[in-house]
């Protein structure tokens, strides 16, 4: 009996024994565990882990620059003729739309009392003349005085002025045009009565003719006197001219500045006040053309596109938008060979690996 129990209990220490090891095992304490399938898995699989993206190499092309804004025609100048006597218009020599050269009449004031005046003036002037001999005369043989002498002088020069005057006054009275132009109004009706300083005709300026045009603070500094400008009116015309003046202070209310430009306008066919686009052209630059849906705005506020750096990694470039068009936008500052992340770039950040996909260059991408 004593050794059939000891027999028991040796058979049951085995078994024991047999789940010890086996827990030992689960629990890790084992001198061999086994090696998990995580750590075993190749590094390959991880890279297949890396944010995959569509990189497309754009290259840099000379882009012919230009600055488009809208503007107008203009006149050159424009002048309104006034009377310098006051009259009643007695004749209107031009009628609206004439074409007038420089002295011609326009109104022609009544004469009224000034020939009378003319004549009493001479009389006055001859007196004068006739006392200021006589004066001087007597002043050699010392039978008069110098304060008498100098107040016939003086009368002289008075009775001298009052003639000039009036004849100055009868000159006012024909108004007159004081440049070559086309009377574009007629203020001064026949039987009209103007008094110093109102409106006889206005008169402007047709050849040549200003485009004029509003340039933002940003481009203005790229203009230059003497440039070419082409405008494109509303009409359908096409015309050239020079810049001759760009103002050298901005608009307080849209802080622009008022560009002029020149163009000769033979036989007056253009007319002031055309909506126009004008285009001021400016040397090639260096630019890229890449799809207007890659660019973004960083955490600063600049504008963006994402590439792919060295090692794969994320690299957020700044650029300078300079155009768009129907193929995409022109914009500068990235270097003349650029990957450009074109698909999912909205998913990664700067500094991020990625997985590159390369894309083949298609026409969007290609300047036209």
């Amino acid at each position: 009996m004593r050794s059939s129990y000891l027999w028991a209990m040796a058979f049951c220490l085995a078994i024991a024994a047999w789940f010890a090891s086996g827990n030992l095992e689960a629990l890790g304490l084992a001198k061999n565990p086994p090696v998990s399938q995580e750590a075993s898995a190749p590094a390959s699989k991880q890279k297949k882990q890396l944010f995959r993206v569509e990189v497309r190499r754009f290259e840099a092309s000379l882009r012919p620059s230009v600055i488009v804004v809208r503007g107008r025609t203009e006149l050159e100048k424009k002048i309104t003729v006034r009377a310098r006597t006051s009259g009643i218009v007695e004749e209107t020599a031009v009628r609206e739309g004439d074409h007038v050269r420089a002295g011609d009449l326009l109104c022609r004031l009544d004469m009224r009392d000034r020939k009378a005046k003319l004549a009493q003036a001479r009389a006055q002037l001859a007196s004068a003349r006739r006392d200021f001999e006589a004066a001087r005369k007597l002043a050699r043989i010392k039978f008069a005085s110098r304060a008498k002498l100098a107040s016939e002088q003086a009368r002289l020069d008075a009775a001298k002025a009052a003639v000039e005057q009036i004849n100055q006054d009868i000159g006012w009275t024909r108004i007159t045009s004081p440049l070559t132009g086309i009377v574009i109004r007629l203020d001064g009706e026949r039987g009209s009565f103007l008094q110093p300083g109102q409106p006889c005709a206005v008169v402007a300026v047709f050849d040549p003719l200003l485009v004029t045009a509003q340039v933002s603070e940003r481009d203005i500094a790229k203009i230059r006197l003497g440039q070419k400008a082409t405008a494109r009116l509303v009409t359908g015309e096409t015309i050239t001219g020079r810049v001759t003046f760009i103002a050298p202070t901005s608009d307080l209310a849209t802080r622009t500045f008022r560009v002029e430009a020149e163009t000769a306008n033979p036989g007056y066919r253009l007319r002031d006040g055309i909506t126009a686009e004008i285009s001021f052209p400016l040397k090639p630059e260096k630019a890229h053309l890449i799809p207007a849906g890659i660019i973004s705005l960083n955490d600063a506020g600049e504008t963006v596109v994402r590439t792919l750096g060295k090692g794969n990694r994320v690299v957020s470039m700044p650029v300078r938008l300079i155009a768009q068009t129907r193929q995409g936008a022109w914009v500068s500052g990235l270097p003349d060979k650029a990957d450009i992340i074109i698909a999912g770039q909205d998913y990664v950040l700067d500094g991020q690996i990625v997985e590159p996909a390369r894309s083949p260059a298609s026409g969007s991408d290609k300047p036209s």
